[in-house]
């Protein structure tokens, strides 16, 4: 069984992009949203209702879709902390056992079926007591919407930027990672991340998972606020390693033809994985990364 969760938020009208394309290969979904209308810092913000449950409601032929309304954000906790709170409530409600994959809602996989074939292949029935392990997807994070088209962060033909998407035991130690064994897969997903209007961008500065451990300077966010204000279709190629926390992540800037991001996907090349079968099968070997740890460690 595929049990997909989304954390659903002020940025609610990006499920109209990520939803349709988990819909069908998803068994159950569950989208939790704060019922105060709070982000994880504690931020109140409005959202049009009536929008949000009518899109539910059109989308969901099948009626695979609880709508999970609840205190998300606690005052005493940092916006870390509530956002793995609620991580962790969506998968209890969604209870034991089966794949519980994990979609934000600005996070849009190319592949969803084959990602979740991909998950049956490795444990076609979990039960939820196995020795657990996280499957990692490859994010495409989208930087900025230009009248050209978008700006994308270029990997060069390396690893890209991972994120774990998908266990058979929960435990959402900060935001979706924890300390299981993370096994590689070849599969993409665009992520909306700061592809956004400057409004929107600064709110989510200010209220996103992260914003109590990266930017959290007010001086080192508008920095970064500034000078992704000042990206466009004649500078993007000298921006380098640009990401907020961790420079090296984000090594590069492409553009992308597209209008909005269904043109995107049809116009952009499907992503060639770095890895051959081999050396992926190589990295996933649990024995041969505790060796590879060992000798880091060692030497």
């Amino acid at each position: 069984m595929i049990k997909t969760g989304f954390c659903v938020s002020y940025d609610w009208e990006f499920l109209k992009n990520s939803l349709p394309r988990v819909y069908e290969s998803s068994d159950v979904i569950c989208l939790a949203i704060d019922k105060n209308r709070r982000s994880w810092s504690g931020e109140k913000y409005d959202i049009e209702d009536d929008k949000f449950y009518a899109f539910v409601e059109s989308i969901d032929k099948d009626k695979k879709i609880i709508l999970y309304e609840d205190d998300f954000s606690l005052s005493s906790l940092d916006s870390r902390g509530n956002c793995n709170r609620q991580r962790m409530m969506i998968a209890n409600r969604l209870g034991i056992g089966g794949w519980h994959v994990q979609v934000d809602s600005d996070e849009y996989f190319l592949d969803f079926k084959g990602f979740t074939e991909y998950l049956i292949q490795l444990n076609p029935n979990p039960s939820g007591a196995e020795k657990p392990f996280n499957v990692l997807a490859n994010w495409i994070p989208l930087i900025k919407k230009l009248d050209e088209g978008f700006l994308m962060v270029d990997f060069g033909g390396e690893l890209p930027e991972m994120a774990p998407f998908a266990t058979t035991c929960p435990n959402y130690e900060r935001a979706r990672h924890n300390g299981y064994f993370n096994r590689l897969s070849p599969f993409y997903v665009l992520h909306e991340t700061w592809a956004r209007g400057e409004a929107e961008l600064w709110y989510k500065l200010n209220n996103w998972g992260h914003a109590s451990e990266e930017l959290s300077a007010q001086e080192q966010k508008m920095s970064y606020f500034e000078w992704w204000k000042s990206l466009n279709v004649s500078n993007y190629q000298m921006a380098q390693n640009v990401h907020p926390a961790n420079p090296p992540e984000w090594p590069a800037l492409t553009l992308e033809k597209g209008a909005n991001i269904d043109e995107l996907i049809d116009h952009m090349k499907a992503p060639i994985f770095p890895l051959s079968s081999f050396r992926l099968a190589v990295r996933n070997n649990r024995n041969i990364a505790r060796i590879m740890h060992w000798i880091k460690w060692l030497f």
